[in-house]
């Protein structure tokens, strides 16, 4: 590639228009149908359907696009959406989008970033460029003939790798002649509105992401719908689940900043993991304790106090295989956890600059006291009468009565069960 062409690359100077202004009424009409799609709550996905299929109806011999941006997550650096003419739209998540990463380094959309390349219209089967990127060269083997790609910085300055205030789009045609002037012309007249409104979406999703990961999906969700204001909230009715970390005074006494946090880290992974895989809610990490619930409102009493139990059982095996498989951290980690059921204050309370959406109420401060019995009576997993009388009785559970007793701050004494695994539930176990 030339020296002038790169200069004009780096431009991003718009292709001129033929004398037929036909495109302008239709690249409108595509923006308009973008802008109207934009002001809805639909999915990202549904504007990229939209959007190809009428730039395919307006004669633009599209065979594949793909639109890719950072987002916001503990997981994922970053998200593509694309679309092909015979699969329609997938939606795929990537990790390691790092300069060490040589699939990520070897991408067209790299090398723009660091070139300061705002588009980049190729034919794959006769530019030697092609050549430098596998991907360019695995569409070419695929039968792909243009390819036109774009840059698009939501910022002042020209976007930067690392950085999620911008986007990358590419379209890619089989037709033999590839994309024509008028093809180019009309994809960079819709590009303006479609970067707008993937720019809303995707400030959305990364304020969904950051909601739920540092809150849950459950009050992330209430959040963006507006209960915001103190005091705002309602009552539910649920499984509540809570653990604690033995002896984590003492671990974070004997082992560096580092090595604590990498501790902490599987357990979290142990007990939150397991709330998470039978679809309860964490709603809070205190330190090493974990508050959860399984709302009882959508898939009723039963089965939420038997996912409880259920995610007991199953934080107390995920440790067990840490060990077995002789994590290093595992051997040091020992947890209690308590599930209780009853009705609690799901809502914002604080001070008026500073909020926070939790639950409230007797049955939160019971499901602690009650995981505080698994330690005094030596059990690893306590519940009460209130969530074992409801839940479903499940091979490979096993309930033995403790008898009643007297929690900490608590008027009434509970009736307790220790839920051990790996039996059959029956009246001869106790239930």
């Amino acid at each position: 590639m030339t020296d002038a062409l790169i200069h004009h690359l780096k431009e991003g100077a718009p292709a001129a228009l033929g004398p037929d202004d036909s495109e302008f009424s239709v690249s409108g009409q595509i923006a308009d149908a973008i802008i109207a799609s934009g002001l809805t709550d639909r999915p990202i996905s549904d504007l990229i359907e939209q959007v190809m299929g009428r730039l395919v109806q307006a004669g633009v011999p599209l065979a594949r696009m793909m639109v890719g941006f950072r987002i916001l997550h503990p997981l994922f650096d970053g998200m593509t959406i694309g679309w092909t003419d015979d699969e329609g739209v997938d939606v795929e998540y990537f990790q390691a989008l790092r300069e060490d990463n040589p699939d990520f380094t070897l991408s067209p959309f790299y090398w723009m970033i660091k070139e300061n390349v705002l588009e980049l219209p190729l034919r794959l089967d006769q530019d030697d460029m092609v050549d430098k990127f596998p991907l360019l060269q695995r569409l070419r083997n695929e039968g792909y003939t243009g390819y036109y790609a774009r840059v698009v910085s939501f910022g002042e300055g020209p976007m930067e790798v690392g950085t999620t205030d911008g986007l990358a789009l590419s379209w890619s045609s089989k037709e033999p002649e590839g994309f024509s002037a008028r093809d180019i012309s009309i994809m960079q007249q819709i590009l303006a509105p479609l970067s707008l409104a993937l720019r809303v979406m995707i400030k959305d999703q990364i304020a969904k992401n950051t909601l739920n990961a540092f809150h849950g999906p459950l009050v992330g969700e209430r959040i963006l719908a507006g209960s915001v204001k103190r005091g705002d909230g309602e009552r539910l009715t649920a499984a509540l689940w809570y653990s604690d970390l033995r002896n984590s005074t003492g671990l974070a006494d004997q082992l560096s900043v580092e090595g604590f946090l990498e501790l902490l880290n599987v357990y979290f992974d142990c007990a939150a993991g397991a709330v998470i895989e039978e679809g309860g809610q964490v709603l809070d990490i205190v330190g090493d304790a974990i508050l959860a619930f399984f709302p009882a409102d959508v898939a009723g009493e039963e089965a939420a106090s038997t996912s409880a139990l259920r995610a007991a059982l199953k934080a107390q095996e995920r440790l067990a295989a840490a060990k077995a498989r002789q994590c290093p951290c595992a051997a040091e980690i020992n947890f209690g956890v308590g599930v209780h059921f009853g009705d609690v204050v799901f809502g914002n309370a604080g001070t008026r600059e500073r909020l926070k959406f939790g639950v409230i109420g007797r049955t939160v401060n019971e499901v602690a006291r009650t995981q505080d019995m698994s330690k005094l009576l030596g059990q690893p997993i306590v519940a009460t009468d209130q969530v074992v009388s409801r839940a479903r009785s499940e091979p490979g559970l096993r309930l033995n009565d403790m008898g009643l007793h007297d929690l900490r701050g608590i008027p009434v004494a509970k009736r307790l069960w220790a839920l051990r695994q790996n039996l059959q539930l029956s009246p001869a176990n106790g239930r």
